[in-house]
């Protein structure tokens, strides 16, 4: 991802004229993290001798590789070594931290676009889909093309052993020009209590029978049925593709099952939430199939999937030790020392009050259940407010003294570095909005801006039509992968 410096892309061009000594018979190229102006002005100002650009790109960025390098200037041939769906990296928070996934129905419009925006493109050598197998980062279904998750594909109501995700069937008609016999399912929503999410994740009390829905259909009318797993909230801090561990299945949540079950089967099922933990983190995962008892023979290991972070909240009840501290905050503390309790007032609801306790680590409050998301960038006067401009401050004279504050961090990213360490009086900041984004039901929202070719081949993914491809000739023959930092001269 970083740009590299006069120095690295230097380097970089004395390897490739080396490969091309050794080898004069094969095209060179070098790959990126992906495609920024900075970094390819200095490639095309420091590499001559490169043939070909490769980039590694996600979501929406994948479809502006070819129209940025143009724009740009860059003269030569380009391949997308990945491209996949948004990359955690990218993508919304909820308001606990946890990442939000796309279905697998969000990703098959992403990867239709980029691949068919790469064959339209006579620049373009080729696009490579990520990844070409299955690996835990981050969620068991992130990056996946195949499921081999033995825990929901063996031993369950309906194996899928080797189980293709349904971007596959977009993959296969963007390489062929024609989608398969046998189409996979697509999901159209995951409900909770009969209400559809805006965004996949929610927050739950603790209940015996929490209803669920998958909202899902079949091209060709095929019968499906549904398999139901939650995990513990458990996300590897590896980076870079880095083995990460995959997280067991909770057993004992779902009543329609046996007792010691960790799935269940149905596109409507019950989730028993009340053994667990208060305020804990966790996610649901459902994965739509084919029902093998209606396959008539055609049956195909394919599914479609999501993944949904979620979390236990609590209102709190009178004998509760926080319902005591929100009544006293009530009553006495916002009008004695109003400082403390930023973004609250008299007219405030409990629930407010709550989370404010909550965020503020103080009271013993879980997060309320009538209020999923609430946020105060603090003001002057208030207590929280001193706390940041102090820090900020501070930080900036000695660093050193403080390691862990966001470097040329905003008054936003000191005030949450207060608010998740403990260590002040801080709500939740609100976050910047750029773009005209919204936050909706815990996540954000915009519009996703693409250009007419890219709108035209989202359209194709969501309504099906055959795209017929142009052959592509190009044959990448070798590759220099040059990693910048620590590149030496001999």
């Amino acid at each position: 991802v970083t740009t590299g410096n006069e120095c690295s892309w230097t380097v970089i061009e004395w390897m490739v004229r080396a490969v091309k000594a050794e080898d004069p018979d094969h095209p060179v190229g070098v790959v990126t993290a992906g495609c920024h102006e900075p970094k390819v002005r200095l490639m095309m100002r420091l590499t001559p001798s490169l043939d070909f650009l490769g980039v590694n790109s996600y979501g929406e960025e994948s479809m502006y590789v070819g129209s940025s390098l143009r724009e740009w200037g860059f003269p030569k041939p380009y391949a997308i070594m990945e491209f996949g769906p948004s990359g955690h990296w990218a993508s919304p928070l909820t308001e606990w931290g946890a990442y939000i996934e796309e279905t697998s129905s969000q990703k098959v419009p992403r990867y239709n676009a980029t691949c068919h925006l790469c064959f339209d493109d006579p620049k373009c050598l080729g696009a490579f889909a990520f990844v070409w197998g299955w690996k835990w980062e981050k969620t068991g279904t992130w990056y996946n093309m195949f499921n081999e998750w033995k825990a929901v594909t063996e031993g369950v109501a309906v194996n899928c052993t080797q189980c293709e995700s349904e971007v596959m069937d977009t993959v296969q008609a963007c390489w062929t020009g024609r989608h398969r016999t046998v189409r996979p399912p697509t999901i159209r929503s995951v409900l909770v209590e009969g209400h559809p999410l805006k965004v996949m994740s929610f927050i739950a009390p603790r209940q015996e029978d929490l209803e669920l829905t998958v909202d899902a259909s079949h091209p060709l009318d095929r019968a499906l049925v549904a398999i139901w797993a939650v995990t513990e909230e458990k996300v590897s801090d590896a980076i870079g593709g880095a083995w990460e561990a995959t997280n067991p299945l909770l057993a004992g949540v779902w009543p329609g099952a046996k007792k010691a079950a960790t799935t269940d089967q149905g596109l409507l099922v019950r989730l028993n939430t009340s053994g667990l933990e208060v305020g804990g983190e966790y996610r649901l995962y459902v994965f739509v199939r084919q029902d093998p008892n209606t396959c008539r023979g055609e049956c195909k290991n394919q599914e479609a999937y999501a993944s949904l972070p979620f979390r236990i909240c609590h209102t709190a009840v009178a004998g509760d030790a926080c319902h005591e501290s929100v009544q006293f905050a009530m009553q006495v503390g916002i009008q004695t020392h109003p400082e403390m309790y930023p973004g609250v007032n008299a007219t405030s609801s409990f629930e407010e009050v709550q989370m404010l306790l909550h965020q503020q680590g103080t009271g013993r409050c879980p997060p309320p259940c009538g209020l999923r998301s609430w946020c105060r960038t603090s003001v002057q006067g208030e207590l929280c407010y001193e706390q940041v401009r102090w820090l900020m401050e501070a930080a900036g004279e000695k660093p050193e003294l403080h390691p862990k504050v966001p470097p040329s961090g905003t008054f936003e990213d000191v005030q949450n570095f207060l608010q998740e360490s403990g260590e002040g009086f801080c709500p939740k900041a609100c976050p910047p909005m750029p773009g005209g984004a919204q936050v909706s039901g815990g996540g954000v929202s915009g519009p996703i801006k693409v250009g007419s070719l890219a709108r035209d081949r989202l359209a194709d993914a969501t309504s099906g039509a055959p795209v017929i491809r142009r052959t592509v000739g190009a044959v990448i023959a070798s590759f220099l992968v040059a990693a910048l930092p620590g590149v030496a001269m001999p």
